[in-house]
C-alpha cells in the first residue's frame, strides 16, 4: 500500500488500506531493497490520506529499545501520541525523549541501559507502571566492513547489540505476558538480513536471525494471544547516515516508517495478525514471504549423482511453470520430501517426466479395474459402527443377536479404501504428491438393501473426470462394489480430490453434471427440522481407521504436523458416517448421499449436525461446536421409502 508520505499518514489511515499491504495478486519478485526514492516521489503526488481509524493505547505500556534517537524517539512519541504509557530504553540518555512525552502530557520513564540487559530494562517498566503490553526491539549498531577485513569483535558486538538484544528483551518480558496473555512484539530486521548486504555479513546474519526468532515466538505466543511481527525500516536515521547520502536521510523520514509499527501493535490488524514480514518507509508498506519453485522429483531407489541434478538445474530454478508455492509453515518444508518416498524408478507413474495428460486421462478412463476383493464380518459392522460414535446402548449397531442389528448405509465407503485403481494419480495429473492432496467430496449410493452384515465384495474403481482448475487439479473417482457370490452391486462411490498444485495441463475448467453425485444442496432458510449434538472421543480417530483408512495423519503427530496440522485429525469420512447416523435415527435409510468436507475436526471436539427435510430429501450441515465452523456443507441424502426405515 502507498499512501501520500505527510502527517495524514497514520496507523488508522494505514489500517484503512492493510489489504492493500497484503495483497499478493500482482506481486514482485525483487532480489533487493525497494526504490524508495521512487516511492517516496510517488507518495507525494497521491491526494492527503483519508481521515484515519481511531486507534488508541489507553491503559497500555509500549516499550521500545533504541528509543532515544532516530525511529525509536518517533516511536516513542508516536505511542505517547494514541494514550501509551512509554518506556523508552536506551544506552545513550533517554531522558530528552522523556521529557518530550512528559511535555505532551503523556507519561513516560527513562531506562539507561543495553538492550543486553533485558532483566533490568523489563524490571524498571514493570517497577514504573506494574505491566508490559507492546515491546518494539529496535536498537542495533553498524560495524560495517568488507568480510576479508571483518574481525571477531566486530561480527560479534552487531550479532550482540541486534539479535542478543531482542532475545533478552524479550524473554524477560514473556512471563509477564504470557501471565497476563497479551502481548504485542515487533521486531527491526533489514532488507541486508533479507536479500543479503555487501560489506555487512555481521549485520546481515543478526537481522536474518531476528527474522527467524519471530517466526518461532509467533507460533509459541499465539495460543497466549502474544503476537509477534517483523518489519524492514527505512529511514534516515544517524545510524543509517554512515551509509546514506545526507539527502536521502533527510527524505526518509522515520515519520514514515511509524505508522506500521503503531497499526502491528493495535487490535485491529486483520488475521492472521502474527508472523508476518513486512518492508516499509516512503508512505509504502508491503508484506514479504517466501517463494520455492516446484523443483524436481528423483527415485528415492536410485542413486543420486551430480548430472542427475545439473539435468534439471533449470527446472530446479523455474518459478514460471505454474509449480511454485508460498510455504509459510514449518510443515511445509518437509512435505514435498515425504511425498517424494514413493517416487521409485519401476512404478508406474514415477515423477520427473512430462507428457500428454489430455490423452492419458481418456486412457485412464477407458482402463477396466481387475477388481479388488474386501471380505468383512459381524465383528467389522460393529467396529465400523463404533467408529463412527455408536454407543453400547445403541444395540442394533453394536450387539449382533439382536433383531434389528444392521450395517450403517455409510459403511458402503469401507470396501473401496483399497481397492487398486486401473491408473495413477501422476500419470493424470502434473506435479502430483499426496501431501498436496485434500478430499473435497463423497457421494454413497446404495444399490442393494437390505445391507448384508457379512460379505465378500469386489470393487471396480474408474477415472470419472479431471477438472483443471488452473492452480489445483480436481480428479474423481467412481468405484462400484458387487457381491462376489451373487454379482449384484451393492455400493457406488463417487469421491473428488483435490490436488494442490497439479493444475494448468490445459483439460475441462468444470465437471461434468451427474444429478444426485454432483448436486450441492441449500439448506433452507428456517430452523431445522432435527439437531444431534455427538461429542467425539479422543480416541475417534485411532478406532475409526481400525475400519481401513490408516493414513498416520489421523494418528501419528509428527506425520500431521507435516501435514500442517498440529496434532492428529479425525478423518473426513468419520464425520460422514456420524452425520449419515443422525440421519439414519432421525429420518430413516436413505438410499444416497452427498457431502462436501469444509473443515477439519480434531478428535475430542463436537459435532453438530443440522437437518431439514425437504420432501424425500434430508438437507444437512455438520458444524465443529467448539469453533462454529463448519465440517461438512451442501449435504443431503434421499430417503430410501420416505423414511419408514429408521434406526
Amino acid at each position: 500500500a502507498l499512501l501520500r508520505a505527510d502527517d495524514s499518514f497514520t496507523p488508522g489511515a494505514l489500517l484503512k488500506k492493510w489489504s492493500n499491504v497484503s495483497d499478493f495478486s500482482q506481486p514482485e519478485y525483487p532480489s533487493g531493497v525497494a526504490n524508495f526514492m521512487e516511492l517516496l516521489e510517488q507518495a507525494q503526488k497521491l491526494p492527503a490520506n483519508p481521515p484515519e481509524e481511531p486507534i488508541q493505547y489507553n491503559g497500555k505500556v509500549a516499550l521500545i529499545t533504541g528509543g532515544g534517537a532516530g525511529l525509536g524517539r518517533i516511536y516513542c512519541l508516536q505511542f505517547a501520541k494514541y494514550g501509551a504509557k512509554v518506556v523508552v530504553n536506551d544506552l545513550m540518555d533517554p531522558e530528552p525523549v522523556v521529557q518530550e512525552i512528559q511535555k505532551m502530557g503523556g507519561q513516560a520513564t527513562g531506562v539507561k541501559a543495553s538492550a543486553e540487559e533485558g532483566e533490568k530494562v523489563i524490571e524498571a517498566a514493570i517497577k514504573a507502571f506494574g505491566r508490559v503490553d507492546i515491546i518494539v526491539n529496535n536498537a542495533g549498531i553498524l560495524r560495517d566492513k568488507a568480510f576479508n577485513n571483518m574481525d571477531d569483535k566486530m561480527f560479534q558486538q552487531v550479532l550482540d547489540v541486534h539479535l542478543r538484544g531482542t532475545y533478552k528483551i524479550t524473554k524477560a518480558a514473556w512471563p509477564y505476558m504470557l501471565k497476563q496473555k497479551y502481548g504485542r512484539i515487533v521486531n527491526t530486521t533489514s532488507t541486508s538480513g533479507i536479500y543479503g548486504n555487501f560489506g555487512q555479513a555481521n549485520y546481515a546474519a543478526a537481522k536474518c536471525g531476528i527474522l527467524g526468532f519471530s517466526r518461532a515466538l509467533a507460533r509459541e505466543g499465539a495460543k497466549y494471544n502474544i503476537y509477534v511481527n517483523t518489519i524492514a525500516p527505512n529511514a534516515g536515521t544517524n545510524m543509517t547516515r554512515t551509509i546514506m547520502p545526507e539527502e536521502m536521510v533527510q527524505a526518509f523520514k522515520p515519520d514514515y516508517v511509524a505508522p506500521i509499527v503503531l497499526a502491528l501493535c493495535s487490535d485491529k490488524v486483520p488475521e492472521p495478525a502474527t508472523g508476518r514480514l513486512f518492508e516499509t518507509g516512503s508512505g509504502w508498506a508491503g508484506e514479504t514471504r517466501w517463494q520455492r519453485s516446484g523443483g524436481a522429483q528423483f527415485p528415492v531407489d536410485v542413486k543420486l549423482e551430480p548430472e542427475h541434478v545439473k539435468q534439471q538445474w533449470k527446472k530446479l530454478l523455474n518459478f514460471n511453470d505454474g509449480r511454485a508455492d508460498n510455504p509459510s509453515d514449518p510443515s511445509a518444508g518437509t512435505e514435498k520430501i515425504m511425498a517424494n518416498m514413493e517416487n521409485r524408478s519401476g512404478k508406474k507413474g514415477a515423477k520427473g517426466g512430462d507428457g500428454d495428460y489430455l490423452a492419458k486421462i481418456e486412457q485412464a478412463k477407458n482402463a477396466k479395474a481387475d477388481g479388488t476383493d474386501f471380505s468383512y464380518t459381524e465383528r467389522d459392522v460393529i467396529l465400523y459402527n463404533l467408529g463412527v460414535g455408536a454407543k453400547r446402548t445403541d444395540l442394533p449397531l453394536v450387539f449382533e443377536n439382536d433383531d434389528r442389528f444392521m450395517v450403517l448405509p455409510t459403511f458402503g465407503v469401507i470396501p473401496t479404501f483399497n481397492a487398486v485403481a486401473p491408473f495413477s494419480m501422476a500419470d493424470i495429473v502434473p506435479n502430483f504428491s499426496p501431501m498436496m492432496l485434500l478430499h473435497g467430496e463423497q457421494y454413497l449410493e446404495i444399490r442393494s438393501f437390505p445391507i448384508p452384515t457379512e460379505a465378500t465384495t469386489t470393487s471396480y474403481p474408474k477415472l470419472v473426470e479431471v477438472v483443471d482448475k488452473g492452480n489445483a487439479g480436481l480428479v474423481v473417482t467412481g468405484s462400484t462394489t458387487k457381491d462376489k457370490k451373487s454379482g449384484k452391486e451393492l455400493f457406488y462411490n463417487e469421491s473428488t480430490v483435490f490436488i494442490r498444485g497439479s493444475g494448468g495441463f490445459g483439460g475441462a475448467k468444470k465437471g461434468g453434471d451427474r444429478g444426485a453425485a454432483t448436486r450441492v444442496y441449500k439448506p433452507p432458510q428456517r430452523k431445522p427440522d432435527a439437531v444431534v449434538e455427538e461429542a467425539t472421543t479422543e480416541e475417534q480417530a485411532a478406532v475409526y481407521r481400525l475400519s481401513g483408512d490408516r493414513n498416520p495423519l489421523h494418528i501419528d503427530p509428527e506425520f500431521s504436523k507435516v501435514g500442517g496440522f498440529k496434532t492428529p485429525i479425525l478423518h473426513g469420512l468419520c464425520s460422514f458416517g456420524i452425520a449419515g447416523k443422525a440421519v439414519v435415527k432421525n429420518f430413516g435409510m436413505f438410499r444416497n448421499i452427498k457431502v462436501r468436507f469444509a473443515g477439519v475436526v480434531i478428535p475430542g471436539q463436537t459435532l453438530v449436525t443440522e437437518m431439514w427435510k425437504e420432501g424425500n430429501t434430508v438437507i444437512f450441515q455438520t458444524k465443529v461446536k467448539e469453533t462454529g465452523k463448519p465440517c461438512i456443507a451442501g449435504a443431503g441424502a434421499e430417503l430410501m421409502d420416505g423414511g419408514k426405515t429408521k434406526l
